[in-house]
């Protein structure tokens, strides 16, 4: 795991969290362009999915968790003003929160997975899913007309093809089952951001109206999962409006 630093000289920090299937830079680079003009970014190269270190791999989503909160105590003291965290940056993110060494003002999870894993008894049929899944992943890389139609969103351009299967086999086995912390929402001003064209969004509105935490829910229209990284200034411009608390709450709990 490494860290990259932007735009030293500003007061707000921003900690940037990348989803599975990518990195900081396909995902990021260009947004990082015109954001270091106004924050202090830390932007993480995850395990797996880090071209500096290709031998590496992701253990779990916990385990991410828990290096980039060392990190953030060790050198920030704990405190960052913004996480943006996307898809599989999102469940990191709530990890993180629930540290009571850290402390954020404002928190975003953009594409928020909330898909239940089966729970099995046994440890090899949990192996053999895992196994699938992995395997779909590495098909789709193939495939990206299949991968795009899934997701909703052409986003070709921010895959990282040479993901290995054991991170994927990791992060699949380690989801089996998870629970989704959104009790670690409460502890900032947050917000779950979703593309009008994420696969099951219906689904997935229903879930988050059944929870009792405080968050804001923004629908984006005409948009699938992850698109507001094509678009760096609107994404810009959301994360000021988040960061400031008008951010056009559709749904607060």
């Amino acid at each position: 795991m490494k860290y990259f630093e932007f735009g030293k000289e500003n007061d707000i920090t921003l900690l940037l969290l990348h989803g599975a299937d990518t990195t900081w830079q396909l995902s990021f680079e260009k947004f990082i362009d015109i954001a270091k003009q106004r924050y202090h970014i830390i932007a993480v190269a995850e395990d797996g999915f880090n071209t500096d270190e290709p031998n590496t791999y992701a253990v779990s989503v916990i385990a991410e968790a828990e290096k980039i909160t060392e990190y953030l105590v060790e050198n920030f003291d704990g405190r960052v003003d913004i996480i943006l965290g996307e898809s599989l940056g999102g469940m990191i993110m709530t990890e993180i929160l629930l540290d009571e060494r850290i402390k954020v003002h404002t928190a975003i999870a953009d594409g928020f997975t909330i898909l239940e894993y089966p729970n099995f008894r046994h440890d090899l049929p949990k192996r053999i899913f895992a196994a699938l899944l992995a395997d779909v992943q590495l098909f789709a890389f193939r495939h990206m007309g299949l991968f795009n139609w899934i997701l909703g969103e052409d986003i070709d351009s921010m895959i990282y093809k040479n993901t290995s299967k054991t991170t994927l086999f990791n992060l699949e086995y380690s989801m089996m089952p998870y629970r989704y912390k959104y009790e670690a929402f409460d502890l900032a001003d947050s917000y779950i951001w979703h593309g009008e064209k994420e696969p099951g969004l219906r689904q997935v509105v229903k879930k988050l109206g059944g929870t009792d935490h405080r968050f804001s829910h923004k629908v984006f229209l005409n948009r699938g999962h992850g698109s507001l990284l094509k678009e760096p200034a609107r994404l810009m411009r959301e994360i000021d409006l988040a960061y400031r608390g008008y951010n056009g709450r559709i749904k607060t709990r």
